[in-house]
């Protein structure tokens, strides 16, 4: 079967692509509009970019035709914003955050999720997240239909100890126990089931 997908209605192509390119890992960011007020909001349609610099990317569709969801709107007012990163532990409160709840409410407050202060951009990061990163943003681009690209350099990283190995200083990342997003309305697959597969003599991560 191919698809052209040109001919497909929006919502076709939503589940044909979002059904397929998985998992996605989930950035659960946080920002803050310009009277202080802090916004939570999960996004899957996000991934590091590279290191040098240390480039994030995140995929944000609009709320409605013409009207842009807090999180856009908040970057373009501050430039800042904070991705947590999603472990099981907080799978719940994390899709709490995608709550429409009325503009200027906590949605850390309603998941029940704990703010803890960042050291080089305003808008707080979540204490239960195993990895935060904290970003300013780079540039925003406006593809159409409603969907904005935000570019931004990571400022800041904070991991939790337990996490860390200062010896090597490499993230234990088996044991982070982060997830990501599947396939419909609700699934999700952990990052504890895992196989090594050795690269050939002589290559490297360049393509």
């Amino acid at each position: 079967m191919n698809v052209n997908l040109q001919d497909l209605s929006e919502r076709a192509r939503y589940s044909l692509l979002m059904g397929s390119v998985v998992p996605r890992p989930i950035a659960l960011i946080t920002t803050m509009d310009d009277a202080g007020r802090v916004n939570a909001a999960p996004f899957s349609c996000f991934n590091l970019m590279g290191t040098t610099p240390p480039t994030v990317v995140i995929g944000i569709d609009s709320r409605s035709p013409g009207v842009a969801k807090d999180t856009v709107r908040n970057i373009h007012l501050t430039g800042q914003f904070v991705i947590n990163l999603v472990s099981e532990a907080i799978a719940t409160p994390m899709s709490q955050c995608a709550s429409p709840l009325p503009p200027g409410e906590d949605e850390l407050a309603y998941s029940g999720l704990t703010s803890a202060p960042s050291v080089q951009v305003a808008p707080p990061r979540i204490a239960e997240s195993p990895i935060n990163l904290e970003c300013q943003r780079t540039t925003a681009l406006d593809i159409g239909h409603g969907r904005t690209l935000v570019v931004a350099n990571i400022l800041h990283y904070h991991v939790k100890d337990e996490f860390y190995d200062a010896a090597t200083g490499y993230v234990r990342s088996e044991q982070l126990g982060l997830i990501a997003r599947m396939h419909g309305k609700s699934w999700y697959a952990r990052t504890t089931d895992l196989f090594e597969v050795h690269r050939p003599p002589g290559s490297s991560t360049a393509g």
